[in-house]
């Protein structure tokens, strides 16, 4: 059973910086400051960690993987790539500059989450439903500590997951989640689901 559960956005990617595309599913690299921050954050996870035994998961898109990657050199693990854990499938936008894809965006539509911001692309109860599934999946089989590599909109489902959000905070509620901050959730002493970290990047300055 997950007792504690360490979630990692990809560091800076390609398509962040200078080539204004698109992200969701367009499958851009990290860049060197990307690199580096996914360096820092491995000696942080080693620090808090040490080489506990655990379960590092990724994205399986190659900014995550590399992010990843970096930081299971730290504490000896090989993260496992699974494509439940991509971020939101932005459809016939991915790859596409941004004003490229504001050309293809249809406009914003009730009910929220049954919104498709692009032909082909998923909507916020698709992923919820896609990430939902997955850690329901892994939450009992699982050791009790988890690693998560991931993005955005993915690290928001999975701590609307934990927290176990109705629809109407789903829509409401969201966090600011910044490239390779770290955000920790555990059980505490009176098994309570709590959020220790949120939106930690005190380890990369």
């Amino acid at each position: 059973m997950i007792k504690n559960l360490y979630l990692i956005r990809h560091g800076e990617a390609q398509h962040l910086v200078g080539e204004g595309l698109t992200g969701g599913w367009t499958d851009s690299n990290l860049t060197e400051k990307g690199r580096n921050q996914a360096r820092l954050t491995g000696k942080r996870i080693l620090d808090l960690l040490g080489r506990v035994d655990s379960q590092l998961y990724c994205s399986d898109f190659s900014r995550a993987i590399e992010t990843a990657e970096i930081i299971g050199s730290y504490i000896d693990q090989n993260p496992l790539p699974v494509e439940e854990l991509r971020e939101q499938n932005n459809g016939n936008a991915a790859n596409l500059s941004t004003e490229e894809a504001r050309k293809i965006a249809y406009p914003m539509s009730e009910p929220l989450m049954d919104w498709i911001h692009y032909p082909n692309a998923e909507s916020w109860r698709g992923l919820n439903s896609r990430v939902f599934e997955f850690m329901n999946g892994i939450e009992q089989e699982s050791k009790e500590t988890v690693i998560i590599v991931s993005h955005r909109r993915t690290i928001l489902a999975i701590i609307h997951w934990w927290l176990e959000f109705s629809e109407d905070y789903i829509k409401k509620v969201s966090f600011d989640i910044e490239p390779c901050s770290l955000t920790y959730l555990r059980i505490n002493k009176w098994r309570e689901k709590t959020i220790s970290r949120l939106n930690d990047t005190l380890h990369l300055t």
